[in-house]
């Protein structure tokens, strides 16, 4: 039974028991990682075997998710039974509490509030929908307001999931919880008891977008987040919302780093900030509405001017560290540049492939462009430095070598490029792993193939009829195994593999055709027509070694049987019945 103070794997440290247990949702802790100088961590504990397998079946698609307004999953790990899934803690207030606070002393959220929430959030939930996921819970208690920049940020609640090859109605269902959620604020009361405020005044655009995202008729739902981004586009956001929301923000900031002195200068530079702040607001705003007729980033030609607002010091040092960093590691600027924005441009694909400027809105793309950056020099360090100066050359016939080596050894080449594909998991992000990517992605995925094809274990069985062939191999964090079982002609397979629910089977036929799809460890029967011999790829997701088992048998075809007359006729000669040979002829 874990509690606080409860040490996971020497790396994580449970400090409090948030919520929980839910047979659905588990239980929330906050922790600490030990390893990395007590730093707070967010850990969600999963005991119920339906939830696992959802989330084990999304979470390298949330490891793969990067964008500043959603908290960053790391480690999935399994022990005793138990999952426990850590992401990054976010400091600040959930909107739930918000709200409570704010009923209590009469004072719902403003309309412009609410809007500027909506503008906020709708993006990240663009993101979420585009990798094809579904949050499945968005509501006040999983949207926090974050301390250090007052943005708000998507929790996670348990339920995320795949929302489905064709179905859109688990997205619908997101978009309809957020208009609850943004009823709920306006109204100041929580669940069944929100409804429209009767002395609500709220701009038509606003409530005709709200009414849809309300609507129970599904030809007036929305389709995705981004067509709701859109209708709100019109919507204008009362100058005053803005403006206050960064006046506040500048005086607390003053406040906190001058006011312990108690003098009252500082007050007053924090007045004179405000104002200064809300009227280049105002500056900004004001062009917007008087000249609607022309777009105030183009010119007179429509041409884009360039940026004349240049980066924040911190951002331009925090960049070229960065730029220091690449240089270090050897890697070719030109090449990962095209990485980093190739990854973004798949992120935001409602940006219609536009990248960030330098403009103070796209702040928070900027970020999203650097923690790209560092997360592809991460997964970049782990190759070797010959290697690592040679990406952006890479070429397919680079790992023709061993390749060729393997296909000699009687490994398919579908298998080999998924061997390769389990190999490159470290590399390459979860929405690309188990397929050969394209350009710049690929240049990752021939790396792996150079280092992973060279040292290929390959294991060898021969099943024989009656008596089962067993084996036991271990596999290690990350890596895959490849075994090949030769199969009496004629006959089919039983297989039965055993292991942690962190490893995945794969199945091919003697010809490459896959027989039994990737999923958990299973036992499967592969029919006679499959040949051999058939090729078991392994693989396994989890952070520490692990040992699975293998049981084969052949299957003989079974003897077809004799072909009965139901209707004998008697012997001309003796008058007796003829019976087929071989059958009792006491038999009726």
């Amino acid at each position: 039974m874990s509690g606080s103070g409860t040490v996971l794997v020497e790396h994580y440290r449970l400090d409090e028991r948030l919520s929980g247990p839910d047979p659905v949702q588990g239980s929330l802790w906050r922790g600490v990682d030990v390893m990395a100088g007590d730093l707070p961590v967010a850990i969600r504990q999963l005991e119920n075997t339906a939830a696992q397998e959802q989330l084990q079946a999304v979470w390298p698609q949330l490891q793969s998710l990067l964008h500043p307004q959603l908290p960053r999953c790391g480690e999935l790990l399994e022990l005793d039974g138990e999952f426990w899934c850590v992401r990054d803690w976010q400091d600040g207030v959930a909107y739930d509490v918000l709200l409570r606070l704010r009923a209590a002393r009469q004072m719902p959220f403003a309309a412009g509030e609410v809007l500027l929430l909506l503008r906020q959030i709708l993006p990240v939930l663009a993101v979420l929908h585009g990798c094809g996921l579904v949050h499945g819970d968005v509501n006040p208690r999983h949207l926090l307001r974050r301390s250090s920049d007052g943005l708000p940020v998507l929790l996670d609640g348990g339920r995320v999931r795949r929302k489905g090859a064709t179905s859109t109605d688990a997205p619908l269902r997101d978009l309809h919880d957020l208009g609850i959620t943004a009823l709920m604020l306006l109204s100041g009361k929580a669940g069944e008891d929100a409804g429209w405020p009767e002395d609500l005044a709220l701009e038509s655009g606003f409530r005709q977008v709200l009414e849809r995202l309300l609507s129970e008729a599904p030809e007036q739902r929305f389709s995705e987040a981004a067509e709701v981004l859109k209708a709100l586009e019109s919507v204008a956001l009362p100058a005053s919302e803005l403006e206050s929301s960064v006046v506040s923000r500048t005086s607390r900031a003053m406040a906190r780093d001058k006011g312990a002195e108690g003098r009252l200068w500082p007050v007053v530079i924090a007045l004179a900030l405000s104002a200064l702040v809300g009227s280049a607001i105002g500056w900004v705003l004001l062009p917007r509405s008087s000249t609607p007729d022309r777009d105030p980033r183009t010119n007179g030609d429509g041409a884009a001017l360039a940026p004349d607002v240049s980066l924040p010091p911190a951002e331009l040092d925090q960049r070229q560290q960065l730029f220091s960093r690449l240089r270090a590691l050897q890697v070719d600027r030109s090449w990962f540049l095209n990485l980093v924005e190739a990854s973004m441009l798949s992120r935001f694909p409602e940006r219609g492939g536009s990248l960030p400027s330098e403009s103070l809105e796209d702040a928070p793309l900027r970020r999203v462009w650097t923690e790209l950056a560092e997360e592809w020099l991460s997964r970049i360090e782990q190759l070797p430095p010959a290697m690592r100066a040679r990406l952006g050359r890479l070429r397919d016939g680079d790992w023709e070598q061993p390749r060729q080596t393997l296909l000699k050894q009687g490994v398919h080449p579908q298998v080999v490029e998924h061997l390769v594909s389990a190999a490159a998991q470290d590399l390459l992000p979860g929405t690309m792993q188990g397929q050969k990517p394209a350009e710049p992605f690929r240049q990752l995925w021939i790396a792996a193939a150079m280092q992973s094809l060279d040292d290929v274990d390959i294991e060898r069985l021969v099943a024989r009829p009656l008596e089962p062939t067993n084996t036991s191999l271990r596999i290690p964090a990350g890596g895959a195994r490849l075994v090949l079982v030769q199969v009496p002609a004629g006959n089919a397979l039983a297989l039965g593999i055993n292991g942690t629910p962190l490893m995945q089977m794969m199945v091919f036929a003697a010809n490459g055709q896959v027989v039994e799809e990737r999923g958990p460890l299973r036992v499967a029967r592969i029919a006679a027509e499959a040949g051999s011999p058939l090729q078991v790829l392994i693989t396994n997701e989890g952070v520490s070694s692990g040992l699975l088992t293998l049981s084969c048998r052949a299957d003989r075809p079974r003897p077809p049987l004799p072909d009965v007359d139901l209707d004998p006729l008697p012997d001309s000669a003796t008058g007796e019945l003829v019976r087929p040979p071989g059958l009792d002829s006491n038999v009726q």
